[in-house]
């Protein structure tokens, strides 16, 4: 399987994944405006999060592909608009091979949350290039922490996510990455 063709369901589960997740992060201040930031910022996140595990899963030879999870996002649409909870559960990489050994498990997961660090610093740089009134700061300013937190957010060390297949995998490699961007995403929780 090329790892860069995509099914028809998967482009549409991609769509529907990365606009609903632009409308939960730009409401309840919904304007063009934020929604754009928004896309951009966290859409960015999530989709290159998700497709670079399906890239390295299929490296390893696994067949992998992208599901939404419909009713996680119906759930999140109405945790946000009913009650202000911010809570995204959009699907996920599905991957299938007769056995995965614990280093390629691994390094399939932690994929996702690098990718995340690497696009964080790349919105820094529009950070330091723009000035603070232009829309291309707003959208480094903001997809600089929400690439952060989800990376993060996903390196905890519980099933199901990445970080617990990371620390099953090698627990000097999990204590490297993860306790600091565990930290940072605690940090912007609770500060």
């Amino acid at each position: 399987m090329s790892m860069f063709r995509f099914s028809q369901r998967e482009i549409i589960d991609l769509i529907v994944s990365v606009l609903a997740i632009a409308f939960i992060f730009s409401y309840p201040n919904f304007s063009i405006v934020i929604f754009i930031i928004s896309l951009i910022a966290v859409g960015s996140g999530f989709i290159f999060h998700e497709l670079m595990h399906r890239t390295v899963a299929r490296k390893f030879g696994a067949w992998s592909e992208f599901k939404a999870w419909y009713e996680g996002l119906a759930l999140a649409l109405i945790l946000k608009i009913f009650l202000g909870v911010t809570f995204i559960a959009p699907g996920a990489v599905y991957i299938y091979k007769d056995y995965l050994t614990y280093e390629e498990n691994g390094k399939i997961a932690l994929a996702g949350p690098l990718t995340n660090v690497a696009l964080a610093f790349i919105f820094l740089i529009l950070t330091l290039i723009f000035k603070p009134s232009s829309l291309l700061y707003w959208i480094g300013k903001y997809g600089f922490h929400i690439n952060l937190f989800l990376a993060g957010f996903n390196m905890l060390p519980i099933s199901p996510f990445d970080g617990e297949k990371v620390l099953k995998w090698n627990p000097i490699i999990w204590a490297i990455v993860g306790p600091p961007l565990i930290g940072y995403m605690l940090f912007v929780m609770f500060w």
